[in-house]
């Protein structure tokens, strides 16, 4: 590998050349020199009218299908999605079939993903088989590759089973991750609760099922002084919660997904049903105060909710439609597009690239002489039209297709490879 960046805008908080046009030379995978680097007869360039680069971005909580169900996505499609949209690696959830709940899934999907481009992180279950009960081998998890334990999408309603697994997480390095809702109260809720809701003649998912949970998970971390974190808060009470608890010191982060920084419960207005995830779509005012909190870091993250499914769990009736909407592809093109104009770039991009990392306990990523080049190229001010053959997941259940974008990843750099998409 001999590639030389050129003329490219470098947005890293943790380098010197932070906001500063450069050049990159990139030579067997590190970065040999920034600044007035000529090529060699050598060097593949990479160039452009408003390239920037930034630590490659990391995605966590990124549905993983295999082993299972291959036919939704397997590792190779995943890491093709996660590339196209500009993401270097992937923080997976467990919910696979078999779980992630031992040592040998954890170390066949490792070994299944060295060879691609993308580093995938395996997030191992809390509880055996997610079963909500039983706290599965945690130590030996962590030993043999897990980054963190979650039950993935199903929310650990058990305290007890939540505080011993928050209490034995306290002597590793991994964060606890719990998606925040509390389902004996958003029981069959298909949208939010609210005017649209009752509009619509269909039960909600209220906003208070998220916050009694939350406010439990705060306790159990204070508690127990371990690191959780909370996947995919929704409402703008959630924010304050998040942002009490971090005044105190909690060692406590957050996440939201991008659906509901750009998109509100509007969007179920026709019955859409690719714009049916979960957390349901709230409202614009939960939008404005999502928003808020990424810019005074109540929110550490910000994360695509891939969730790939069969179109045909898309096309039923909306009752009985799924849940879930893909993302990896199109997510920093729509947050560029949707809410650009009120976060900055710079924020944006520390969002989906070192902060996901630093809240993991990951290793630190920066583009400096002599580090490992682990890097997203992209241009925020590239026009183009998601499209279809836009996707590279098997699954195509996106409510963005045929939408005009502002935004473009160029390509991914990293393990000594580059993929320019």
């Amino acid at each position: 590998m001999n590639i030389l960046l050129k003329g490219v805008t470098v947005l890293d908080k943790n380098s010197k050349y932070h906001n500063k046009k450069t050049n990159i030379h990139i030579v067997n995978g590190k970065i040999k020199e920034l600044g007035k680097v000529k090529a060699d007869a050598k060097s593949q360039i990479i160039e452009g009218k408003d390239l920037f680069v930034s630590p490659g971005w990391l995605d966590i909580g990124t549905r993983l299908t295999e082993p299972g169900q291959e036919n939704l996505d397997d590792l190779g499609t995943l890491s093709r999605s996660a590339t196209k949209g500009g993401f270097t690696g992937l923080a997976v959830f467990p919910n696979t079939n078999p779980v992630v709940d031992n040592k040998s899934v954890v170390s066949s999907i490792l070994s299944k993903a060295s060879k691609s481009i993308t580093d995938i992180y395996p997030i191992a279950a809390i509880t055996n088989s997610n079963n909500g009960m039983e706290l599965a081998e945690m130590v030996d998890l962590y030993k043999h590759g897990a980054v963190a334990f979650s039950d993935g999408k199903i929310p650990l309603a058990h305290a007890g089973v939540l505080s011993r697994a928050l209490n034995y997480s306290s002597n590793l390095p991994t964060p606890i991750i719990n998606h925040p809702e509390d389902m004996t109260i958003s029981e069959s809720g298909i949208l939010n609760e609210g005017k649209l809701s009752v509009y619509l003649g269909m039960k909600g998912r209220p906003a208070i099922a998220e916050i009694a949970m939350l406010q439990r998970d705060i306790l159990l971390c204070e508690y127990n002084d371990a690191k959780i974190i909370s996947h995919m808060i929704s409402t703008g009470d959630s924010v304050k919660l998040i942002k009490a608890a971090k005044r105190k010191k909690l060692k406590i982060n957050s996440t939201v997904s991008y659906h509901n920084l750009v998109a509100d419960e509007e969007s179920l207005k026709e019955f859409d049903s690719m714009h049916k995830v979960i957390p349901p779509l709230r409202t614009k005012k939960d939008n404005n105060a999502l928003i808020k909190g990424l810019l005074d870091d109540s929110i550490d993250a910000i994360v695509s909710n891939h969730y790939p499914l069969d179109i045909e769990d898309k096309r039923k009736a909306f009752f009985d439609t799924k849940y879930g909407a893909i993302g990896l592809e199109n997510m920093f093109s729509t947050l560029n597009t949707k809410i650009g104009k009120k976060v900055p770039l710079e924020i944006i991009i520390d969002k989906i690239s070192n902060k996901p990392r630093e809240i993991l306990g990951l290793d630190k990523v920066t583009i400096a002489k002599g580090e490992k080049a682990n890097l997203t190229i992209f241009s925020p001010s590239e026009e183009f039209n998601f499209k279809e053959e836009d996707i590279k997941s098997k699954s195509t259940n996106s409510p963005f297709v045929g939408q005009k974008f502002m935004g473009k990843v160029i390509g991914i750099i990293n393990k000594g490879m580059v993929e320019i998409v």
